[in-house]
């Protein structure tokens, strides 16, 4: 196994081979950074959290309610 991730800080390669993985689609780094983007939840590291990611799909799904 690889080296540990920090799901509070992953790049939007890891996170989108996180998601590839648990979803067993192909998603790109790019595209998982420009929804992160979208979101405002691109820390100045340039890293994601996978928590504010998951939170910000779950309320765009929902219309976008607070």
């Amino acid at each position: 196994m690889g080296k540990p991730i920090k799901i509070t800080a992953l790049t939007a390669d890891e996170l989108a081979t996180l998601l590839s993985q648990a979803s067993r689609h192909a998603i790109s780094g790019q595209d998982v950074l420009a929804i992160a983007e979208r979101g405002g939840i691109v820390a100045p590291d340039g890293t994601i959290n996978l928590i504010d990611y998951t939170a910000f799909l779950a309320q765009e799904i929902a219309g976008g309610a607070d």
